[in-house]
């Protein structure tokens, strides 16, 4: 479905309106309603014990549920050549043909404002690396930026970047903290200075793993993908899930202006770095679209935003959420 966002206010600034009740057209787009896209299906059997029906019982019952334990290839084809994750990974993962859609997506985007056929992307929330691996893989795509607080996760990224074969140059793996790293770009150029002190840089797989001084001069799309709330996001309730209430980070950033900001913050931090807000949102399925439209408001977008209904295996799993659109800055 897609989500239209109307300013009836269009003079008031994004600092001072009040969109809490602003009308949001909501309409089926054309791509909606035709025939998705479609990925071979992948059938298993469910088995006691996290069996698929390859014998392999789960080897970890008291960490990882059987039920992910079941799909662990949706997650990652190439699981059993060695791919690792922590306890948070596993439900938190994008599954792999989910992760290469949304990498081609925002590649079509970048590709309309952007003369080359390159693009920096920014990974805010890399986790265990699924999306960046997606994005690492696409030749259109020359740097995806790695972001995560834990840097034992960026290590197990690493890792599984190694086996699909990403190249090393085109994955950074930052530690560091999101909202730091949004707040050192504005319309898609850096403008903090460098730290004094350069980071803890290590090799890790044969790609780097540092901190903020690493950072590029330039990034033309961001990925988001923060915290759910652990698996009890559904207990939220269907179409109740939205980014100002239902997302909280513990953001490490000191300064006041960051201290933990919710999934709306994060929406308008990421706007205010690039040039043109090419930003994908990975969302439960349960979110409230409305509310969608109207954090896109405060953020500054305008015009259309497009909800898509990511379904595997003929199952409903997630939201992704395209803002495309021209800030209300910007001449169109």
């Amino acid at each position: 479905a897609g989500a239209v966002s109307e300013d009836k206010e269009s003079n008031d600034s994004k600092e001072t309106a009040d969109f809490t009740n602003a009308f949001i057209s909501v309409r089926r787009t054309s791509s909606a309603k035709g025939k998705p896209k479609k990925y071979p299906l992948q059938y298993y059997k469910p088995l006691p014990n996290g069996d698929c029906g390859d014998g392999i019982v789960n080897p970890y019952p008291d960490n990882v549920d059987d039920k992910f334990w079941a799909q662990r290839r949706r997650l990652f084809s190439r699981f059993d050549e060695g791919i690792q994750l922590d306890a948070e990974g596993w439900f938190s993962v994008t599954p792999e043909s989910i992760a290469i859609h949304i990498a081609e997506r925002l590649a079509q985007q970048v590709g309309v404002t952007k003369k080359d056929d390159k693009m920096v992307v920014l990974d805010a929330f890399c986790g265990c690396g699924g999306n960046a691996i997606a994005f690492g893989k696409r030749p259109d795509v020359s740097l995806v930026i790695c972001v995560d607080t834990d840097r034992a996760k960026l290590r197990l990224a690493a890792q599984n970047a190694s086996i699909y074969g990403v190249p090393s140059d085109k994955l950074l793996f930052l530690e560091a903290d999101a909202c730091h790293v949004m707040g050192a770009y504005r319309n898609g150029k850096r403008i903090s200075l460098t730290p004094a002190n350069a980071s803890n840089v290590e090799h890790c797989h044969g790609y780097q793993v540092g901190g903020v001084d690493l950072l590029p001069e330039q990034i033309h799309a961001i990925f988001l993908s923060p915290p759910w709330g652990g698996t009890d996001y559904e207990k939220i309730g269907p179409r109740n899930y939205d980014l100002a209430t239902s997302i909280k980070i513990d953001s490490k950033k000191e300064e006041e202006d960051c201290e933990q900001p919710n999934g709306e913050d994060l929406l308008v931090m990421a706007v205010s770095a690039l040039e043109y807000p090419i930003i994908g949102y990975f969302l439960p399925r349960n979110t409230n679209g409305v509310s969608v439209g109207r954090s896109a408001l405060k953020a500054g977008i305008r015009g259309e935003i497009e909800m898509e209904q990511n379904i595997l295996n003929g199952k409903f799993k997630t939201i992704t959420t395209y803002f495309a659109a021209k800030s209300s800055g910007t001449e169109s």
